[in-house]
């Protein structure tokens, strides 16, 4: 005798589609850094976030925030120094820029793809796109030629 399904289980033999997974933050992928720091730029939201990349970075200064005419810096001893910055220097608009190496930036782009951060005044900088799972091929063709030359 053939068995009839009812309709709870039928309802629970059906394909359920995959949900989409939410996008994460994607400044949980920045490194951490002081806690002093920390409350300075818990306000920046990660379109103002830049990432820079030089093959002269001296490590001495590890992020800068800048805004307001001001430009905190924080280095790598911990310790945060204030300067003033004069209009229209780098940047028009106020950010929260991270220097970090290419191989850190690459780790990174493969969380969550970075972009080219157009109008910077300095080339090599990044910004998170706004998808997270955006074409990441050009810049990570860059980040590869970029982390050779800090090799």
């Amino acid at each position: 005798m053939a068995r009839q399904l009812d309709l709870v289980d039928f309802i629970v033999g059906l394909p359920m589609p995959v949900a989409a997974s939410p996008q994460a933050n994607p400044l949980d992928l920045l490194p951490r850094r002081p806690k002093a720091w920390e409350r300075m730029v818990a306000h920046v939201p990660a379109e103002d976030v830049r990432i820079s990349i030089s093959t002269t970075w001296t490590r001495v200064v590890v992020e800068q925030l800048r805004e307001d005419g001001c430009g905190d810096q924080l280095r790598a001893n911990g310790s945060i120094v204030s300067h003033d910055v004069p209009p229209g220097l780098i940047w028009p608009e106020p950010c929260r820029l991270i220097l970090m190496t290419a191989t850190s930036a690459a780790r990174i782009h493969k969380r969550w793809c970075l972009e080219e951060a157009p109008g910077t005044g300095l080339t090599n900088t990044f910004r998170f796109a706004r998808q997270q799972h955006a074409d990441r091929a050009a810049v990570s063709q860059q980040l590869r030629l970029l982390g050779e030359g800090q090799s």
